[in-house]
């Protein structure tokens, strides 16, 4: 397959990532590189490669100008009663953060089943497991966490297999090797291109959805509801898709804890999700609430999550 049927079929539906020898080119030879880096450093102490982290968490806050002020406007919207001071020293965190996260993906990706789960904790696992013992289907709701990929994968060392959606990434060779890292213990990612159906299906066959509640999907497909201190565009449909896939609703939060070197999945009791849309969609954003506003630097603030206001403004422009 050539590189340009690859790139097409990101768009398409029936999509999945799969090698092609094209990858071996040149011009991937810097992705190449870039996963051997993170391969060695999956055999690092974690607190080793932490310290190198945080050093070069803060240099990279400084440099990433378009994703710093992201964040900075998203925290001026969320908590405007923080001092401007505040807010710099939570992004500092945040980008701190994402690159101690960043800088062990490789040890998600091969290290065995047993490392993974003495690098993991569970917080509230018995709701997971009551659900199960009771034969319910669950969708695990999952806020934005820096951790969220490898605490999903974490999750299926567990035999806990999950099913969720993605969007392609535009290079095909980091697309291929991260959906087989995503994959690797089990459970199934579906390209959003495909729908909602697969997911669903799967979800009703058994396996866990891993639904990501807080992306802005603009104005028509969503309500506006309190987030924070502001408002949000909130896709209102889990009440639904929950009944589609006969599932209960079981809110996650993924976190990175450098002071015990742990990947920590708190995770609350089961939903009680109105008919209302409405009601549905606030009763998303409080879970974020509760889970972000005690250690708001785990959030992937950078992203345009108040995108659509109700004036039509960019806020980010």
């Amino acid at each position: 397959m050539t590189e340009q049927e690859n790139v097409r079929l990101t768009a398409r539906v029936g999509y999945e990532p799969r090698f092609s020898w094209t990858y071996l080119q040149p011009k991937y030879w810097g992705t190449w590189l870039g996963v051997a880096v993170l391969l060695i450093l999956a055999y690092v102490p974690f607190r080793w490669r932490d310290r190198l982290a945080a050093k070069l968490g803060i240099v990279i806050g400084r440099k990433a100008r378009k994703q710093r002020r992201r964040a900075q406007i998203n925290l001026a919207y969320c908590f405007p009663q923080w001092t401007e001071q505040q807010r710099e020293q939570v992004i500092d965190k945040m980008f701190v953060t994402v690159t101690q996260v960043m800088l062990g993906i490789g040890e998600i990706a091969v290290r065995s089943k047993a490392h993974l789960q003495k690098r993991s904790e569970f917080i509230g696992i018995e709701h997971i497991k009551q659900a199960k013992a009771e034969g319910k289907n669950i969708i695990l709701m999952v806020p934005h966490g820096w951790a969220i990929d490898a605490s999903g994968i974490i999750l299926h060392t567990h035999g806990m297999p999950m099913t969720s959606m993605f969007n392609p990434h535009r290079n095909p060779l980091i697309d291929w090797l991260w959906t087989a890292t995503r994959e690797r213990f089990g459970g199934k990612m579906h390209a959003r291109q495909n729908g909602i159906k697969p997911f669903l299906t799967m979800i009703r066959n058994g396996d866990m959805g891993y639904y990501l509640p807080d992306e802005d999907f603009g104005a028509e497909a969503s309500e506006f509801v309190d987030f924070f201190g502001t408002y949000k565009a909130t896709l209102p449909g889990l009440n639904k898709m929950a009944k589609l896939a006969k599932a209960v609703v079981i809110p996650m939060f993924p976190r990175y804890n450098a002071e015990s070197g742990k990947y920590e999945m708190e995770i609350h009791p089961p939903m009680e999700l109105s008919d209302d849309p409405a009601q549905s969609a606030r009763a998303m954003n409080a879970e974020i609430e509760r889970f972000v506003t005690p250690q708001p630097e785990q959030y992937v603030w950078i992203l345009q999550l108040l995108r659509t206001r109700k004036n039509g403004e960019d806020i980010y422009h």
